[in-house]
């Protein structure tokens, strides 16, 4: 009873098997084609019986079988078989299993990947009436089409740019070429600097003359000399500017140039992390990968939050360090930190609210957890642990610790307890309270998942705390496990109890912050204990998850942000900051363009993406809107607007900071 597969060298199917999908009754009862589904038309041969037609995603563990479709028994002439049209999905692999309507027993059960657009025949009947042998085979009509195509299209696209831009750099190294673009850019402007080049140059031949008469005018020389021979250059696209001696020590130049890039790869991190976001808030081409996972397990999207939240963490070290050893008090920086946390939280729950969708907002209504909301909150607890705690002279390493290996971390001891203390209570709310209707310590996606025994325990204690607290309308109502698992109950990935696991994220970033400061231009040590971190976060997610998407103590999970979620995360964000710092940092082999540019105006890219993702040009009237080309087209269209958006706003020196 091994199902076939089988690929007809002709247009259709073979003589007496009846119409194909593409004539008769079953054609003109073709349901329309859509994104991420096939055509299977069904067609059984056995006289005796009709069959009960049900499918199994792939992705959906330990689930039920889905009813589809009851396809009737032939009428005994092979001429006019029972058939049913059906749409199934192409984004994972499917289990079909086809029972008998009479005994309801199996009768056969087909594992197959079916392709986007595909058109295909299952073909059911008798091989032997004597011994009864029922065969399922699956035949190709149409083959699919290959949906990844417009992906290598766009990134073929983007690295031909990417090649334009880097040639045409290299171009303009060469003098006639530089000198040449920027007379046809600018006559007036060329002809202003040559002249005031000459009067350098004349300057300075002034200047060696007085150098033979006296120390008096020597200085007077050399004084004029340094006047008159700086510009302000910006050779290099995504390098700010800077200002240069032509003719001085190179040694000072870098020096000069250290500072303004000394976190350049902070703001780079950041800038990934968000266009990141954006293209996956705005759509990602539809593909499933490009959205959130539906339960345990990660896609592209599951990762950009929690980088953006580690990376929070690490400029909170930086900016805190920076601003105190000026000489700003704790009292004005706590309040700096209250109303920065407040106006994250307000413009999280007023501007950016996704239940806008459902007309008016109201307080009837309102989604009071958010992105912002939980950024808002995360900032405030770990910027005012940092603040708190923090002890003077341990950064500059003039406090005597036991290990020195450990001076980033031994000052800190009462942040360590504290942050140990809030896992303490997320794993007791997690695993210990009880959730009326469901086992204590569920960590599944109710619905029709764990074989349909729990429907309403969506998130276990997780998703009870947020109904319990805030109401089942003040939380978001279409989670991701939705689809897959088809559950009912509202959960919110940004409820309470995941934010105290989001503090946890924020408080590594926060570490990475520590190593910049306490190993400050010490590149070995930094990028060395960076490996560390990132090995012992691996470490305790392989513990956690017994490296494995469903059977771990706490699988990998960004619905419920647990702990092996975020062990997993820091250490991708380790290793992620690790690469750009020795890029962009140490070797200044790249300028961190174009994420640096969004990185430097993040609130307003992430508020404005949010805020103008149903206007032109962002969005537009789809002549095809069940293509992914034409999907991807469009969010990646928004999104390099957004980063052209914010290199303008950063040429023009406007960086919206809350």
């Amino acid at each position: 009873m091994a199902p076939g597969l089988t690929q007809p060298h002709g247009e259709g199917p073979p003589e007496g098997r009846g119409a194909g999908p593409r004539g008769g009754a079953a054609a003109e009862r073709r349901p329309p084609a859509r994104m991420d589904q096939a055509l299977l038309l069904v067609r059984n041969e056995l006289p005796a019986q009709g069959l009960f037609l049900a499918a199994l995603s792939g992705s959906c563990h330990q689930c039920l079988y889905q009813f589809l479709a009851f396809v009737p028994p032939s009428n005994g002439s092979l001429r006019k078989p029972g058939a049913v049209a059906v749409m199934v999905d192409t984004q994972h692999p499917l289990t079909l299993l086809l029972n008998g309507s009479v005994g309801d027993r199996e009768v056969c059960k087909i594992q197959y990947h079916f392709g986007e657009f595909g058109n295909y025949s299952l073909v059911v009947k008798t091989l032997s009436a004597s011994t009864k042998t029922v065969s399922c085979d699956l035949v190709i009509n149409e083959g699919p089409i290959n949906s990844y195509l417009p992906i290598l299209f766009a990134f073929l696209v983007y690295m031909g740019i990417l090649a334009i831009l880097i040639v045409g750099r290299l171009f303009m190294k060469i003098d006639p070429v530089r000198n040449w673009v920027y007379k046809k850019m600018n006559h007036r402007e060329t002809d202003r600097l040559i002249n005031s080049v000459e009067c350098g140059a004349s300057a300075n031949i002034i200047a060696i003359w007085w150098s033979h008469e006296g120390a008096r005018s020597s200085k007077w020389g050399n004084k004029r000399k340094r006047k008159m021979g700086r510009t302000k250059t910006n050779t290099e696209l995504g390098s700010p500017n800077t200002t240069d001696s032509i003719n001085g020590d190179p040694t000072l130049r870098l020096r000069s140039t250290a500072s303004r890039q000394r976190l350049r790869f902070l703001d780079t991190f950041r800038g990934l992390s968000l266009i990141i976001m954006v293209f996956v808030n705005y759509g990602g081409g539809k593909y499933w990968f490009f959205k959130h996972e539906s339960w345990n397990g990660l896609t592209v999207a599951d990762l950009v939050f929690p980088w953006f939240v580690f990376i929070m963490g690490t400029s909170i070290s930086l900016s805190l360090s920076s601003m105190l050893r000026r000489g700003s008090s704790k009292q004005k920086l706590l309040g700096k930190i209250l109303w920065r946390s407040f106006l994250l939280i307000l413009l999280g729950i007023i501007v950016v609210n996704p239940n806008y969708c459902l007309g008016p907002l109201s307080w009837d209504n309102v989604r009071i957890p958010g992105v912002l909301q939980r950024l808002g909150f995360t900032y405030l607890v770990v910027a005012a642990l940092e603040l708190l705690f923090t002890r003077a002279g341990a950064e500059s390493g003039t406090l005597e610790t036991p290990c020195p290996a450990l001076q980033d971390i031994l000052p800190y001891w009462p942040q360590w307890i504290f942050i140990l203390m809030l896992e303490v209570i997320w794993l007791c709310l997690t695993f210990l309270l009880p959730v009326p209707g469901c086992p204590r310590g569920y960590l599944g996606p109710g619905g029709i998942g764990d074989f349909g025994n729990y429907p309403n325990c969506t998130g276990g204690a997780a998703g009870y705390i947020d109904r319990l607290l805030l109401g089942e309308k003040h939380i978001y109502q279409h989670p991701s496990s939705s689809v897959i698992y088809q559950t009912t109950m509202p959960y919110d990935p940004e409820g309470i109890l995941g934010t105290i696991n989001t503090i946890l994220m924020a408080f590594l970033g926060l570490q990475a912050g520590k190593i910049i400061l306490f190993y400050k231009d010490q590149h070995k040590q930094i990028m060395s204990r960076f490996v560390i971190w990132s090995i012992v976060m691996g470490i305790i997610s392989a513990i956690l998850t017994k490296c494995s998407k469903e059977e771990g103590f706490i699988p990998i999970n960004k619905n419920l942000w647990s702990i092996s979620y975020v062990t997993t995360m820091s250490c991708f964000a380790f290793i992620l900051l690790l690469l750009i710092y020795y890029l962009v940092d140490v070797k200044r082999l790249w300028s961190g363009a174009p994420f640096f540019y969004p990185g430097m105006n993040s609130i307003l890219v992430y508020i404005g993406h949010e805020v103008f993702e149903n206007y032109f040009p962002f969005k537009w009237k789809m002549q095809d809107s069940q293509s992914h080309a034409e999907h991807l087209t469009q969010n990646l269209t928004a999104t390099t607007l957004w980063v052209i958006i914010s290199y303008l706003l950063y040429r023009k020196r406007i960086f919206w900071k809350i």
